[in-house]
């Protein structure tokens, strides 16, 4: 991991080690990761607008094992969020046919879920692997993680993933992640490494995270050096207050360096679409209440990106003007 990337002045996380992702091209194709990667770069830093979305998050599940206080998961109502609520296969199928005709590169497989709850998401990262997406990756807590998950995560193609861990003490590991098990995730984690080296893969990359709050921010220095020889990247996040929460949690000062100028990339590279089917342009908590449209047989996810509403919304961005949105004002201001 030897580049250390500062946060982009369009995003909310640091990215150490961002430059792994160049390890991609030899099992993606150079040429057709080349391009993707430079096109991703064009729409993070706002100096294009593709046609179609580059990436798309899709939420397969809204449930998560975890309530932890920094995600409105903690504050919500389980009720009505069980397997019937579930994305299905077919209607997955059906996005992704259609993305990969209209340039869509990129899948994460989560919104604010937890995506490992789903025994069968393999066949959701195998089916996209073989249309031909080029980037498949998701967030996880880790603690579902067991060799058996690994080996169908490594074997159905995923290119990345991403673990939230917050902390590198079990003490303060239980305050970001009540219910969870520290050194049960750790394990996890470093048995991922281990049977990926075992079956030569070189994915899925594995970035590590870590949310700066009040409660964690004293580990930071730590956690990067916990796991720089380890894994490809580690995430250093600022933290986002969630609208509902259930606990009190709040995060560093140096998310400052967002109110002056701040440019949100998100509505120029990615929608969401969540268990319901509502189309969010943006990944953050704060998404939900952005709803564009809903996916139904007379809307298309072309006819939503194209929208005026996320014509709007990027010309606000493009020009600095986050904070006549009520909501940007919110999720930015609140930093």
């Amino acid at each position: 991991m030897k580049d250390k990337n500062i946060l982009r002045s369009t995003e909310l996380t640091a990215v150490l080690g961002r430059a792994e992702f160049d390890k991609l091209s030899h099992v993606r194709g150079e040429d057709a990761w080349r391009e993707y990667r430079d096109l991703y770069d064009k729409v993070s830093e706002l100096s294009c607008v593709t046609d179609y979305p580059i990436q798309l998050d899709i939420e397969l599940n809204a449930s998560c094992n975890l309530k932890c206080p920094m995600c409105p998961i903690s504050a919500e109502s389980p009720k009505g969020k069980g397997k019937s609520t579930w994305f299905s296969f077919e209607d997955y199928k059906e996005i992704i046919n259609e993305g990969v005709l209209k340039g869509l590169r990129a899948i994460k497989l989560n919104y604010i879920n937890e995506p490992l709850i789903r025994k069968d998401l393999h066949k959701f990262i195998d089916y996209a692997n073989k249309k031909g997406i080029l980037d498949i990756y998701l967030s996880t807590n880790g603690l579902l993680m067991d060799q058996s998950v690994i080996k169908k995560l490594i074997q159905s193609g995923l290119t990345r993933i991403q673990i939230s861990l917050d902390a590198t003490s079990e003490e303060v590991y239980d305050k970001m992640r009540p219910g969870g098990n520290f050194k049960k995730t750790i394990d996890n984690v470093l048995n991922l490494i281990k049977i990926r080296n075992e079956l030569n893969s070189v994915t899925p990359l594995i970035r590590v995270n870590f949310v700066k709050t009040n409660e964690n921010e004293h580990q930071v220095d730590e956690f990067i050096s916990q796991w720089e020889d380890k894994v490809e990247m580690i995430g250093i996040q600022e933290f986002i207050p969630p609208p509902i929460s259930s606990k009190t949690i709040s995060g560093s000062s140096s998310r400052d360096i967002y109110k002056d100028g701040f440019r949100c990339s998100f509505p120029f590279k990615q929608l969401v679409i969540n268990n319901e089917k509502d189309v969010l342009p943006c990944c953050t908590f704060w998404g939900e209440y952005m709803k564009i449209g809903k996916l139904a047989n007379d809307t298309s996810i072309s006819e939503l990106w194209n929208s005026q509403e996320m014509q709007k919304l990027r010309k606000l961005h493009l020009e600095g003007r986050y904070y006549e949105n009520p909501i940007c004002k919110k999720c930015v201001d609140s930093q």
